[in-house]
């Protein structure tokens, strides 16, 4: 299988659901409900409580993942020990409001009523984490950790001695520890070269970006009910990769700021037209799971009959307190070009 449809394929699918996790309106039950309208309120459902956590990974083993890299004529075997870790790593995504609400209560003008957090993490270990809130980004890595997985280890001992020679967050970021960047400072900043940066996430936007992505879902999709199991209601989804790919590509670049400068130079020529197949499986009126198998997106000689390498999100309406943690190095940005020295020394 090609690597680079792959990672593709991860994060379009992580995207495109993350995003429209933040639907409003909301639903008790779907059995009975018209497949599409079924899926349409379990999105909804999603947003009908304070807390919101998005894990994103892959359900296969590190033997699968060797079998398909050895499938793959462009590059060699996967190492074990990297096969392993892949197979094993989580993204997280979690959002929550500050004052209580649910999120489908949130107005445009509630810009600071929520947190977030982002996570990359592999069997128990956080390997780098983002928190977002009172408009201020909170970053923490194991950069040691991280390189020690791709038996890159060391490389940290350089890294180490180059960040003594660098301003004070980069040496805390590089050592494991909390730095913070103001985003009142970071809007100023871009302000005066010209650009625009929020503070922190409008929800207008994110309300305008959810009426897009449910126009290309009534437009392009179709939606079927495959029964019922342990995990929930059982629908699949299905749609031609050409149009869709076409469809969403310009809900996104009309609703967000820049989005249509971002994706300027995509050309929907470039995306193989054939379908796609997602299965999504809802639970007490809520999306529960999402799951691609993006074994369908490679070239027929590239695998093997049966062969299956499925992407999960998976949904749960709760989450964790986000905190601001306590003793984070604040970012300069005043140093940023003495940074750039450094790094290019």
């Amino acid at each position: 299988m090609r690597r680079p449809t792959l990672v593709r394929s991860i994060v379009l699918t992580a995207a495109t659901a993350l995003v429209v996790a933040g639907c409003g309106g909301g639903a008790s039950t779907t059995s009975s409900k018209d497949p599409k309208a079924a899926f349409s309120a379990g999105l909804s459902g999603l947003s009908k409580t304070d807390a919101l956590t998005v894990t994103l990974k892959l359900e296969t083993t590190a033997d699968a993942l060797i079998g398909f890299s050895k499938e793959d004529k462009s590059g060699g075997a996967l190492d074990p020990t990297v096969a392993k870790e892949i197979a094993t790593a989580e993204v997280v995504f979690e959002t929550k409001t500050l004052n209580g609400k649910n999120l489908d209560e949130l107005k445009p003008g509630d810009t600071n009523a929520t947190a977030a957090r982002f996570e990359i993490k592999d069997n128990g270990n956080t390997y780098a984490e983002l928190r977002a809130r009172d408009n201020t980004l909170f970053m923490q890595a194991d950069v040691k950790g991280a390189l020690g997985l791709f038996q890159k280890a060391n490389v940290y001992t350089e890294l180490q001695a180059r960040a003594g020679t660098m301003p004070p967050f980069v040496k805390a970021l590089v050592d494991g520890k909390w730095v913070s960047l103001d985003l009142n400072v970071l809007k100023s900043l871009a302000g005066q070269l010209g650009a625009g940066a929020a503070a922190s996430p409008n929800p207008a936007v994110a309300q305008k970006l959810v009426a897009a992505l449910k126009g290309v879902l009534q437009h392009d999709v179709t939606v079927t009910r495959v029964g019922a199991d342990d995990q929930g209601d059982h629908l699949r989804l299905t749609a031609q990769s050409r149009a869709f790919v076409t469809d969403l590509v310009a809900a996104v670049a009309g609703a967000i700021p820049g989005g249509e400068l971002i994706l300027s130079k995509f050309k929907a020529t470039d995306v193989p037209d054939h379908s796609i197949v997602v299965d999504a499986w809802i639970s007490d009126g809520a999306l529960a799971k999402l799951s691609l198998d993006i074994a369908q997106f490679a070239p027929a000689d590239q695998v093997k009959p049966g062969d299956k390498l499925p992407v999960v999100l998976t949904f749960d309406r709760s989450g964790d307190d986000i905190s601001a943690p306590s003793g984070a190095v604040k970012v300069d940005l005043s140093q940023l070009g003495g940074l750039l020295g450094g790094l290019g020394g």
